[in-house]
């Protein structure tokens, strides 16, 4: 036993220099760093979705289209509902953001029907785009098939109807208060008179109806609406 030579490991290599073996552990542990931007996936992912809907769009296409691995999609976005969610919501944060310049009732924005056109002509954009695909509305147009049977997105849906009706609701009380409506008219009603033009258009624009024909409905409308 007192022949036994005792040997030393050498030192750990990380890099091709010596260095603390629990340190190199350290650096092989960081991964690298993300190589895509969240934001343009999603933009592609909102396109693909919208286009093709949500049950004829996989994961393998997504991956393609955007160069992005399903790992790293996973790890970013969740699964393929968790993904569809996020641009949907990219989507409805737009449009938002848009009626939140247009729909101002301070009685200084001009007649009640002008204000509504503008909200109609931002709704009508992008239900049409620039593109001579059938558009429609992104979420609503491709939600309607799948909120029966995944109830995230019925969830989603419901909360997407009830935020359009809440904000008409609001926008026509305080026109009232400033005298742009009668007292008799309700403006809960009004809302889902509103936003059930507002579906209408996007279905009509989904089955292939030009921005023309959905303007045309729209004039008749609000004329008769608010004359």
């Amino acid at each position: 036993m007192d022949d036994l030579k005792t040997f030393e490991l050498p030192d750990a290599v990380c890099g091709g220099q010596a260095v603390d073996a629990e340190a190199c552990a350290g650096v092989r542990k960081r991964g690298r760093p993300r190589a895509f931007d969240p934001d343009v996936v999603l933009e592609t992912v909102l396109e693909m979705f919208w286009m093709r809907g949500f049950a004829n769009t996989s994961l393998d296409d997504i991956s393609a289209a955007t160069g992005v691995s399903r790992p790293s999609l996973a790890a970013t976005f969740g699964d393929k509902e968790a993904l569809y969610l996020k641009a949907m919501e990219r989507y409805r944060n737009n449009i938002s953001r848009q009626l939140d310049v247009v729909l101002q009732c301070t009685g200084n924005d001009g007649a009640l029907r002008d204000i509504i056109n503008r909200y109609f002509d931002i709704m009508i954009g992008s239900y049409t785009g620039e593109t001579e695909e059938c558009l429609g509305c992104a979420f609503m147009c491709t939600a309607l098939n799948e909120a029966p049977r995944h109830e995230s997105i019925m969830s989603v849906l419901q909360g997407t109807i009830e935020e359009f009706d809440l904000r008409f609701e609001r926008f026509f009380t305080k026109a009232q208060e400033l005298g742009h409506i009668g007292s008799n008219q309700d403006p809960k009603v009004m809302s889902q008179m509103i936003t059930s033009l507002t579906s209408s258009l996007a279905v009509r624009a989904r089955a292939g109806a030009s921005r023309a024909d959905l303007q045309k409905i729209v004039d008749a409308t609000t004329s008769f609406l608010f004359p």
